[in-house]
């Protein structure tokens, strides 16, 4: 989560987005970090976890990351089917 963190201040203090960020890990290895992008980029899809899910399945070279965890600075945006919920700690 600090590394979400961050993330978050990191794309805040560059304009490029709002305080969010998160962090895709696997098997206890961070596999893709990310910080909201919407304003930077005009992408309205660009939330903190959608763009870390985007950089963790080009990473893995696949769309599956049901073996992954996906920590958020806020509630993330639900993206069906790609990261299953899990309970928030």
């Amino acid at each position: 989560m600090k590394i979400a963190i961050e993330a978050a201040r990191q794309g805040m203090e560059s304009n490029i987005g709002g305080p969010f960020g998160a962090v895709v890990v696997r098997n206890g290895e961070v596999i893709a970090v990310a910080h909201n992008e919407v304003l930077g980029t005009n992408d309205p899809t660009a939330h903190a976890e959608v763009v870390a899910i985007r950089r963790a399945t080009a990473k893995l070279g696949r769309f599956d990351l049901s073996d992954c965890e996906l920590y958020s600075t806020c509630e993330p945006c639900r993206a069906p089917d790609v990261i299953p919920p899990r309970p928030m700690v």
